[in-house]
């Protein structure tokens, strides 16, 4: 910068540049270096603590799906799991885009299905994703 300041800069550069830089320099001093970068992390920690916790808790949804998806039988036990594997996909998702750590477990829906998730679930997801982009395309 000194050397670029100094060969490159005519008189009249050279001359503006001071001025600009004595400009910043006297409003620098009216805030504090640390107050900025203070509320900088603040900013970016409320938006992740806002992330992590707008999504609904999967033990939350099965208490709740327990209790409103009646019948004992086998009819009722696979709709209580189907819509529990939905939940849990759900999560993994959202998760995804939170966590570096999850994505990468998960970089992409196959590894999801290869760790066990249902293949048929996997195209439900598919089929609504397509849905969705073809409803909101312009």
């Amino acid at each position: 910068m000194v050397v670029c300041f100094r060969c490159v800069l005519t008189d009249g550069q050279q001359e503006l540049f001071e001025r600009a830089a004595r400009h910043c320099n006297k409003f620098a001093k009216l805030i504090p270096m640390s107050f900025v970068l203070g509320f900088y992390v603040t900013q970016a920690f409320q938006r992740w603590w806002g992330q992590y916790t707008s999504f609904p808790l999967p033990d939350n949804l099965m208490m709740v799906v327990s209790g409103n998806v009646h019948g004992s039988d086998e009819r009722g036990r696979l709709l209580r799991r189907t819509l529990m594997r939905y939940a849990n996909l759900s999560s993994v998702l959202i998760l995804r885009s939170i966590s570096t750590r999850v994505h990468k477990r998960f970089p992409t829906l196959q590894h999801i299905v290869d760790a066990g998730e249902r293949h048929r679930t996997i195209n439900c997801y598919k089929k609504f994703r397509k849905e969705i982009r073809d409803h909101f395309s312009f």
